[in-house]
């Protein structure tokens, strides 16, 4: 998985403590598991909920897409609707293949937060929303078919390479995009006949440990309060105040 942050060229920091003291720190990116958090640059605080605050940090991996899932996503890709822009739910289900490989990529502190049944999700490019109603959770997205996209954070200049096999957890509460490669703001045109990403949704629970290792505190004073009736510009990820 590549790793972009503003126009610097694609950057994964090494294993080796000696050969990471060589290169720039991006986003103070570290390695556990076979995947490895980023933290999240400074923003304009807001939090979560009245309950929480914004998690601090992502994590994102690859992992191979099991031969069955990656059917049955390469089919759901031909059925997503039309609609560009837009994140289209394709069923709910439980699969123990998805389930050992996710609990064998995450920390272990984190799989055992893993949540089931997963879900199918399908876009043709997505414009910067929030998933704000998932409140007591972090939300996952697997990509297991589909065309390289951006998967894009508004507001953090950070941009993870997203094709079949990436793999990011996040803060659903924090507004997110999937552009094509390089693409700063969402343009509907781009998408209308776009070819559909299609993602393996999952969720992990917030316990204790899952929030210190995203940086979860308590809702800041005086933050704004993020919440699903809050209007996000599908364009850029901006606010609406």
């Amino acid at each position: 998985m590549r790793v972009w942050v503003s126009n610097r060229p694609p950057l994964l920091l090494p294993l080796s403590s000696e050969e990471a003291d060589c290169l720039p720190r991006v986003c103070g990116a570290f390695f556990l598991s076979c995947g490895h958090f980023v933290e999240l640059p400074d923003a304009p605080p807001m939090s979560a909920s009245a309950r929480r605050g914004l998690a601090r940090r992502i994590w994102h991996s690859r992992a191979a897409v099991p031969a069955p899932l990656e059917q049955q996503a390469s089919q759901l890709a031909e059925k997503t609707p039309q609609t560009p822009g837009r994140v289209h739910q394709l069923g709910r289900f439980e699969d123990e293949t998805a389930r050992r490989a996710l609990s064998a990529c995450l920390p272990e502190d984190l799989a055992a937060s893993l949540h089931s049944p997963f879900e199918w999700y399908g876009c043709r490019g997505a414009g910067f929303h929030t998933d704000a109603h998932y409140d007591e959770v972090l939300f996952g997205a697997w990509c297991m078919a589909g065309p390289m996209r951006d998967f894009v954070l508004a507001g953090t200049e950070l941009r993870l390479a997203c094709a079949a096999g990436d793999l990011v957890v996040f803060d659903p509460f924090q507004p997110h995009a999937v552009l094509d490669p390089g693409q700063l703001r969402y343009d509907r045109e781009r998408y209308v006949a776009a070819a559909a990403t299609v993602f393996l949704g999952f969720e992990l629970e917030l316990a204790a440990e899952v929030r210190e290792r995203f940086g979860i505190g308590p809702a800041r004073p005086g933050a704004l309060s993020i919440g699903s009736a809050t209007p996000v510009n599908a364009e850029t990820g901006q606010i609406v105040r």
